[in-house]
């Protein structure tokens, strides 16, 4: 059984261990090396773990998904990916994440991340409004409905924050 206080950077951390065991195993697993840039890049962004080292590792497993598969969608949601978490290349994000839509019209993770940088570019009903369709897309995620209760509250919209956190406590009551 998985203890509940194991932190999330050291869930990455042992995610990390056991994707490098899988490509070492099979060095064409694209989608894990794609699953290794959002673990490192997440240490990197999020846990703050700012070293060359983690950029590298981050960096090299993106290297890899392209050289792989230059044109899936996985490999553009990667690289939007790092280039918002790691570079806040917004731009460049965007970007890569409207390559990835085309090949991938049904994933949260895209909505997700476009979410996060319509936010941070001061476009917050927009990031709201892509919240909800990730919502739409994965309705019991509580990860993505937590952040969606977020920009409910940041906008005042108390009800259907209240709503949002009720669905939390219905999936996760612990």
């Amino acid at each position: 059984t998985t203890s509940l206080s194991i932190s999330a950077d050291k869930i990455l951390l042992q995610a990390i261990e056991l994707l490098n065991g899988a490509v070492a195993r099979d060095p064409s697993f694209h989608a894990a090396f794609c699953q290794l840039v959002h673990a490192h890049d997440t240490l990197y962004s999020v846990w703050g773990d700012h070293t060359p080292a983690r950029l590298a590792a981050g960096e090299a497993a993106l290297k890899r998904a392209i050289e792989l598969r230059p044109n899936a969608p996985e490999t553009h949601l990667a690289r939007g990916s790092h280039l918002y978490e790691v570079f806040r290349d917004s731009k460049g994000a965007l970007s890569e994440l409207e390559a990835a839509r085309a090949g991938l019209p049904n994933d949260p993770r895209i909505l997700e991340l476009t979410a996060d940088i319509l936010i941070q570019q001061g476009k917050p009903e927009e990031g709201l409004r892509a919240l909800e369709q990730a919502v739409a897309l994965d309705p019991r995620n509580p990860f993505t409905l937590s952040r969606l209760s977020i920009s409910y509250e940041c906008l005042r919209r108390y009800p259907e924050q209240k709503t949002t956190l009720q669905r939390v406590l219905e999936i996760t009551p612990d």
